[in-house]
């Protein structure tokens, strides 16, 4: 349940007097009867929901509403506070209207999150409380459900049930005696006391807001002879809000806001300035700014911008904003409280209901505008007054409210707080905590003590860290306003993170594309003139093979040219030498002519064989020889072709080598520019972090117009 907003402290050490909280935020509005009515407006605003529970368990939502519109009026004197006299009215209606106490009727919360058993549990205790001990003893249920879920004390209940404290106190020890029964002693509820299991039996679901009040104002009514009523807008803790167009200003609309109460004397005229001071004091885009002021109908006006668009809370309804939202929303709204602490002012009431999404153009969202709305409860840090929502209350300020011993000072820290949770409920509204009950002295020790933690969803755990030390129980470990609001730059980390590596990748690839073509061609020719080298060793060893082959087969052929001649000469010798003998030997007489002849025809013929023989081989001789040269000339030519080849390829493997020297200058080129290009990013990057902090510095620490 979003609780209204309060401005409560603990209970006062004299339980007769009016609520202290109370008075601090409306102190010096006027004369007695001005300041008591405006207590009893803020004491029913604190226990609306309450009653609103405890009226409808019993009377069911039609009468509920009647009942609760009666109950608008003064505050019984008698009563020991304030809500102890709203509730005695209330259970005096309920005994007026014959009550029809249902324990399995009522809309009771349905604890979701927690076990099945338990809550099964919880629906026998409220069935077993409404049993009463005896027919003159108080009925368990209605002690138990004004003590745990309403949070009065027992001379309260006492006051309300118009019974004593003894027969309160007994009822009280049954419904105790009963629950742990049903419960244990350390049931699983959220705080894992019986108290809080009491308080989660007899809470109801959230159903209704409380309606609004009549305007003082209607359409048509003109203020201070300048602005003109278009039509009421809402009701705040003590003013009316009006759309009214400016008579002086042709076409321009305003916002106008008037105070419900009559400033009857110069005090509380002098009060009534109050809100209007402290939004003067400070400028700032994300603050919302007045135009004009005055009284009519002694009443205080004042008159603002009129923003088009819908609060934080109406958007949420649609669903979670997306981090890269959050950011556009959160950053200049923690500028502005940054703004506001800076002169000396706490706003005390920042929540999704005082966010102000602004569009000055009609469907743009690029020019959407966070406005901080609502200092009616706003405090200089002089001034000893607190207030706020207790669903979004930072702990030290609960803890005051709780009168907790020795609480921490209350400082702009507790804005941050409440701006921190607020963007934690406007990523995860699921998760945002509810008042139970409407019990929100109950709520308010619990913040008290125990604060807050980080968002559970999942795709929120990069946030987790940071959200610990926002939402941190000690305020010293919390950021100021202005700390928070560069921090808030992780919410987009994860894409601006990926936007520069697709950034990266958009230059970065065609070079590595580039450098990898480059490096491949290196290799190309590399491995080309490599093998054109291997190409050119073969051939040559092959050369060299087929000479020294040829070369071998000539001197095999020439030595059996030789072998042959030898032989031949021999021959020839020989016959030379019988012819010469013969000679000879006709010459001495030996031999008749007929001998001579004989011989002589007998070595002619032989002659004329060995010169066949001779003619034979020599012409077989000059045929291997000519075959030799023409062997000779063919491997000449072959040699001549493999040498023209040869000095082909090698002037080839030159053009390569020297495309292999250009594309090696111009990968050393692309390595020296890509160099240059990362130096150039990390200059930029540097001058980029420079210049946001620079902004970022001067933004917070001067007023923007």
């Amino acid at each position: 349940m979003r609780a209204s907003p309060l401005a409560l402290a603990a209970r006062p050490t004299s339980q007769h007097t009016l609520d202290f909280a109370a008075r601090s935020v409306i102190d010096g509005l006027g004369s007695r009867s001005t300041v008591e009515t405006l207590l009893a407006s803020r004491a029913l605003r604190h226990s609306w929901e309450a009653l609103h529970q405890l009226l409808a368990i019993r009377l069911g939502e039609d009468e509920t509403a009647a009942v609760l519109a009666s109950l608008e009026g003064p505050l019984d004197d008698a009563a020991p506070t304030a809500r102890a006299s709203l509730f005695r009215d209330a259970w005096s209606a309920i005994d007026e209207l014959e009550p029809r106490l249902d324990s399995t009727v009522a809309w009771w919360s349905e604890h979701a999150s927690l076990p099945e058993s338990y809550r099964r549990a919880l629906a026998k205790t409220r069935a077993a409380l409404v049993v009463r001990t005896s027919p003159t003893a108080l009925r368990p249920f209605d002690v138990a459900e004004l003590v745990f879920a309403r949070r009065l004390a027992i001379p309260e209940v006492a006051f309300v049930l118009a019974r004593t404290e003894a027969d309160v106190e007994a009822a009280l020890l049954d419904a105790e005696a009963t629950a742990r029964r049903l419960l244990g002693e350390t049931p699983p509820s959220r705080g894992a006391t019986l108290d809080d299991a009491l308080l989660e039996a007899l809470a109801l679901a959230p159903r209704a807001e409380r309606p609004r009040g009549e305007p003082l104002l209607s359409e048509g009514d003109v203020v201070a002879e300048r602005y003109r009523v278009a039509r009421w807008l809402g009701t705040g803790g003590f003013a009316d809000v009006y759309e009214a167009t400016d008579l002086d200003v042709p076409g321009h609309v305003v916002a106008l806001k008037l105070f419900r109460q009559p400033s009857a004397d110069g005090a509380a005229r002098e009060a009534a300035l109050r809100e209007l001071r402290l939004i003067a004091s400070v400028t700032h885009p994300s603050i919302v700014q007045f135009k004009d002021h005055g009284w009519h109908l002694d009443r205080f006006f004042f008159v603002m911008p009129l923003y088009r668009g819908e609060t934080l809370r109406d958007r949420l309804a649609r669903g979670a904003l997306s981090r890269v939202e959050a950011r556009s929303v959160f950053v200049p709204l923690a500028r502005a409280l940054a703004a506001l602490h800076r002169a000396g002012v706490r706003h005390q009431d920042v929540k999704p209901d005082n966010v102000f999404l602004a569009r000055p153009h009609d469907g743009d969202d690029a020019d959407l505008l966070p406005v901080l709305l609502d200092l009616g409860v706003a405090a200089k840090d002089a001034e000893n007054v607190l207030a706020g929502t207790p669903s979004y209350l930072a702990p030290e300020v609960a803890a005051r409210f709780a009168r907790e011993p020795d609480p921490p000072t209350v400082t702009g820290k507790a804005d941050v707080f409440a701006l921190a949770l607020t963007l934690r409920n406007a990523l995860a509204p699921d998760e945002e905590e509810e008042v139970l009950g409407g019990a929100v002295d109950a709520f308010v020790r619990h913040r008290a003590r125990h604060g807050l933690g980080a968002p559970k969803r999942r795709e929120l755990r990069c946030l987790r860290a940071s959200f610990e030390r926002w939402l941190h129980l000690a305020p010293d470990e919390r950021p100021d306003a202005a700390t928070f609001a560069r921090e808030l730059a992780i919410l987009t980390a994860p894409e601006e993170k990926r936007a520069r590596r697709v950034a990266t990748l958009r230059w970065g690839v065609p070079l590595v594309v580039s450098l990898l073509v480059v490096f491949g061609a290196v290799v190309f020719v590399l491995g080309r003139d490599a093998e054109l080298q291997r190409v050119e060793a073969s051939q040559a060893r092959e050369l060299a093979a087929l000479e020294r082959m040829r070369a071998e087969e000539a001197r095999e052929r020439a030595a059996r040219v030789r072998a042959d001649l030898a032989e031949s000469m021999a021959r020839r010798r020989a016959l030379e030498a019988d012819v010469a003998r013969l000679q000879e030997e006709y010459a001495a007489g030996r031999l008749t002519r007929e001998e001579l002849a004989s011989k002589l025809a007998h070595a002619e013929s032989a002659l004329a064989v060995l010169a066949t023989q001779t003619e034979e081989t020599t012409t077989r001789l000059q045929g291997d020889l000519r075959r030799m040269r023409e062997s000779r000339d063919l491997s000449l030519g072959e040699l001549d072709r493999a040498r023209e080849s040869l000095r082909h390829e090698q002037e080839r493997a030159a053009a390569l080598r020297d495309r292999n020297d250009a594309l090696t200058h111009e990968l050393e080129e692309a390595r020296a520019t890509t160099q240059r290009v990362r130096a150039r990013m990390d200059e930029l990057e540097q001058t980029l972090g420079a210049l946001r902090l620079s902004l970022g510095t001067a933004e917070d620490e001067s007023p923007l117009p």
